[in-house]
């Protein structure tokens, strides 16, 4: 389902909710991880606004998400903990 949406900014919304429920996190930890405020992370996750490279980068190196599934849905670079839940 989170491929089959491809790079819409909807679709880049629900791959960063999912992974972020997934892996357990509100919206402000998961955030704060990523060296992000939370009035930054949460309308990339609302689909309110695009999501930068800079902070999908931010969000690779805290959370091991590729920029492949943020932007695409690939999952076959994700964490185990992450693809097997998808």
């Amino acid at each position: 389902m989170l491929e089959d949406l491809e790079d819409s900014r909807e679709a880049v919304a629900a791959r960063l909710r999912r992974a972020r429920e997934i892996l357990e996190l509100d919206q402000k930890t998961f955030a704060a991880k990523a060296g992000l405020l939370p009035q930054t992370y949460g309308p990339y996750e609302t689909g309110e606004r695009d999501l930068t490279l800079v902070s999908a980068k931010k969000i690779r190196k805290a959370h091991g998400l590729s920029l492949e599934f943020m932007y695409f849905g690939k999952i076959d670079d994700l964490p185990h903990k992450i693809a097997t839940k998808l």
